[in-house]
C-alpha cells in the first residue's frame, strides 16, 4: 500500500491536505474481484429463471450487466484503502467515501459534515 499526499479543494477555500492510502492489486486479487461481480450476476440470472415472463429479461440482464462489471473490474488495477482529510470549508476532519473505489484523480467528494462539493487533485 501506498500513502500519498493530495489537496483537497473548494471554490475559494484555502486548500487543505488529504492523505490516501493506494492498494496495488495482484493480478489474482483482480480475478477474484472479477469473479464475484460475474457470480452476483449469475446468482441473479439463477434466481430469475423461475419466474414467468420476467426471465426473458432479467436473466440476460444479469448475465450482461454482471459480465460488463466484471471486465470492468478487471480493470481496476489500483484501488482507494481510504481517504482521509479536513474540509477546507468547515475544517471537519473526515473519511472521504472512497474505500474501495478505482483510484483515479482528480475526484469529487462531498463534506458530509457542511455538504459542500470537494475536488481532491494531486499535489
Amino acid at each position: 500500500m501506498n500513502a500519498i499526499t493530495a489537496s483537497l479543494r473548494g471554490f475559494g477555500a484555502e486548500p487543505t491536505t488529504a492523505t490516501l492510502l493506494v492498494e496495488r492489486l495482484t493480478t489474482k486479487r483482480r480475478l477474484g474481484r472479477a469473479a464475484a461481480v460475474a457470480g452476483l450476476g449469475l446468482a441473479a440470472a439463477i434466481i430469475a429463471l423461475p419466474i414467468p415472463i420476467v426471465h426473458f429479461v432479467l436473466v440476460p440482464a444479469s448475465l450482461l450487466i454482471g459480465g460488463i462489471l466484471a471486465v470492468l473490474r478487471l480493470g481496476h488495477r489500483e484501488i482507494f484503502r481510504s481517504a482521509e482529510g479536513p474540509c477546507p470549508y468547515c475544517g471537519t476532519r473526515q473519511k472521504l467515501g472512497l474505500a474501495g473505489r478505482p483510484f483515479r484523480l482528480p475526484r469529487r467528494v462531498h463534506c458530509s459534515s457542511c455538504g459542500q462539493e470537494l475536488d481532491l487533485q494531486a499535489d
